[in-house]
């Protein structure tokens, strides 16, 4: 064989083997279609699976809710029971001479002091005279 020859040999070696990457590389191309559709396939599971984790958060969260608003109206019922026993205690047991010590309802402890004159703001002591110091009493 003649270096021409060689040389011819080698050409059409590369051309063959350039045709054949080119066909192979057609076939398998990064990003076809089949690819793409594994792709979006493993995206779409991923965020069924952040959906559902999101929504049992969702329901743990609304459960918990429910059951704090559950033991908060027990809770209140609880101390209005109380409230209710004290006023008819004190009604029925106490000196109800010139002042009320408890309001009328159990709300109107969370509306704030009264602001009447006739009505006294101190719960706790009623004769207690507010110009007076803790020393004195």
């Amino acid at each position: 064989m003649t270096s021409t020859e060689m040389w011819g040999i080698l050409v059409i070696a590369v051309v063959i083997a350039a045709l054949a990457g080119f066909v192979i590389g057609r076939r398998q191309q990064p990003g076809g279609d089949a690819q793409l559709k594994d792709i979006a396939e493993s995206y779409d599971r991923q965020l069924a699976e952040k959906q559902a984790e999101l929504d049992t958060y969702k329901a743990k969260v609304h459960s918990h809710y429910n059951k704090t608003a559950g033991v908060f109206k027990d809770m209140a019922g609880s101390y209005k029971e109380l409230f209710d026993h004290l006023s008819q205690g004190y009604e029925e047991l106490g000196n109800l001479s010139d002042q009320r010590v408890l309001p009328e309802r159990a709300g109107a402890l969370l509306d704030g002091p009264d602001t009447s004159p006739e009505k006294n703001p101190n719960f706790v002591n009623p004769n207690h005279k507010g110009d007076e110091d803790a020393l004195s009493r």
